[in-house]
């Protein structure tokens, strides 16, 4: 029952363009520099590879981790918003993750990526442990592609 209603948690659309520093310290936002208002604690990579294979290798890493669901997408001028959510293990406290991919052109692109809990004070690092994963998982994905092209 408890997990039916933590489910519902409210998650407003995410606009990174006015994303301001948290209340609470129980996020992690990787960016390109400068693209918030709100200072990235990781810089995001640029990939050499197009927007819409960056987004499906990113959502083939996230939707392979345990208790991990899409709720939902959409396109924001030339780029593409994700929401994902990943539910804890005991619990099943939810995570909203969302990803913005960023089209820049030329074949390449790069993302930024927000992270929070929605309950609590803290997050003892989860936020920042699980992007700092599905971006190593990414970069061994991407890699092996390129190996085998």
């Amino acid at each position: 029952m408890l997990k039916n209603l933590l489910k519902n948690v409210q998650r407003p659309d995410l606009d990174f363009s006015s994303l301001k520093k948290p209340r609470k310290p129980n996020t992690y936002l990787m960016s390109p520099p400068d693209y918030c208002p709100y200072p990235p604690k990781t810089i995001s990579p640029i990939f050499e590879i197009d927007m819409a294979n960056l987004a499906a290798s990113f959502e083939e890493i996230a939707l392979a981790e345990p208790r991990t669901e899409k709720l939902g997408s959409r396109e924001i001028g030339k780029d593409l918003q994700v929401d994902y959510v990943q539910y804890s293990k005991l619990i099943g406290y939810p995570d909203t993750i969302t990803a913005r991919f960023i089209n820049l052109g030329a074949g390449r692109s790069t993302l930024a990526v927000f992270s929070r809990a929605h309950y609590g004070y803290r997050d003892f690092g989860v936020n920042e442990a699980r992007i700092k994963d599905w971006m190593r998982k990414l970069d061994l994905a991407l890699k092996k592609e390129a190996d085998s092209d």
